[in-house]
C-alpha cells in the first residue's frame, strides 16, 4: 500500500482499452436488432493471443505492422476472431460485431444463414443473448428481406475497424496505430505481414466466447451540414412526407422524427417520389 501515482492509474487506464464502446454487446438475456453493413466474407479475421492465468488478451500485433512479443510466448493460446461492422437500431450507431467460432457466439447460425441466403445484407436480424458465462447461448432471428434505407450510414473501415481494436485490446508498450500510409512503409521495411484479412470459405475450430464490453459512444447523423434541397431531397428518398421550400430546422425535424420511428418499426421500402423541389 502507499500513495496514489497518477502514472500508474493512467498505466491501468491504458490496460483496460478506451473504444470498447464501438463494440455490440449484449448482456444476459437480452437482444439487439442490426443491419450488416459489411457481408460475410468481407469481415475481418484478426488473430488474438491469451491467456486467463496471465491477464492477457490482446491482438497480434503483425496486425498493426509491428512486432509481435506475443507470438513465441508458448504460454500464451492463439485464436481466430471474426469481425463485421453492424448498424445498431438501439443505438443508432455502427458498432463492430466481434465474435469467435463456438457454440457460445452467434457466428455459426450467421454462417448458415449467410449460406442459405448468399448475403447478410439484405435484411435486419435479431441478435439475442440466453444465459450467462460457460452455459451462454446465441439466437439469430433473420427478419423480413427489406432496403436499408438510411442511406447515410456507412461501414466502418478496414483501418476504422483496426484503431477501434487496437485502443480497445492495447498491447504492453504498444504505440498509436499508424494510418495506412504509415503502415505500410513500416511494413515495407520490416518485412511483416499484415495477419488481418477478409473472411473467405470456412470459419476455424470452435473458440473461446463471445467478446463483450457494455459501455457506449453516442454518435449522431450530421443533418446540419446538409442544404434545405438536400435535406428536402433526402426526405423524399425515404418517403417522408414533407414540403418544399422550407427551413433545415423543418427538414432536420422530420429526418429525426424518423429516424426514431425506424429504430422501433422499420417498414416495407417504398417506391421513390419525384423530386418537387422546383415549382
Amino acid at each position: 500500500m502507499g500513495k496514489i501515482k497518477l502514472a500508474n492509474i493512467k498505466n491501468e487506464i491504458k490496460k483496460s482499452g478506451t473504444s470498447k464502446g464501438k463494440f455490440l454487446y449484449l448482456k444476459e438475456d437480452s437482444k439487439a436488432r442490426v443491419r450488416f453493413l459489411t457481408d460475410m466474407e468481407d469481415g475481418l479475421e484478426i488473430a488474438f493471443h491469451d491467456s486467463f492465468q496471465l491477464g492477457i488478451n490482446v491482438p497480434c500485433q503483425e496486425v498493426f505492422g509491428r512486432e509481435c512479443e506475443y507470438c513465441e510466448n508458448e504460454d500464451l493460446r492463439t485464436r481466430n476472431m471474426y469481425v463485421w461492422s453492424v448498424y445498431d437500431y438501439e443505438s443508432k450507431e455502427v458498432k463492430l460485431l466481434m465474435a469467435a467460432v463456438n457454440n457460445c457466439s452467434p457466428v455459426p447460425a450467421l454462417a448458415s444463414l449467410y449460406e442459405s441466403y448468399g448475403t447478410l445484407c439484405d435484411r435486419d436480424y435479431e441478435i439475442k443473448r440466453i444465459g450467462k458465462g460457460q452455459n451462454t447461448t446465441y439466437s439469430v432471428i433473420p427478419l423480413e428481406k427489406m432496403k436499408f434505407r438510411n442511406t447515410r450510414v456507412k461501414p466502418m473501415s478496414e483501418q476504422a475497424m483496426l484503431k477501434c481494436i487496437d485502443k480497445a485490446y492495447p498491447a504492453d508498450n504498444s504505440e498509436d496505430f499508424e494510418d495506412e500510409d504509415e503502415t505500410s512503409k513500416s511494413n515495407k521495411k520490416k518485412g511483416t505481414k499484415s495477419n488481418n484479412k477478409p473472411l473467405k470459405g470456412k470459419m476455424n475450430e470452435p473458440e473461446d466466447d463471445w467478446e463483450e464490453d457494455d459501455e457506449t459512444d453516442e454518435e449522431k447523423q450530421n443533418y446540419e451540414s446538409m442544404s434545405a434541397k438536400e435535406l428536402f431531397q433526402l426526405c423524399k428518398e425515404r418517403d417522408i412526407d414533407c414540403k418544399p421550400k422550407k427551413t433545415k430546422e423543418y427538414y432536420i425535424d422530420l429526418l429525426e422524427e424518423a429516424d426514431e420511428e425506424d429504430s422501433d418499426d422499420w417498414g416495407e421500402d417504398e417506391d421513390s417520389d419525384e423530386d418537387d423541389w422546383e415549382d
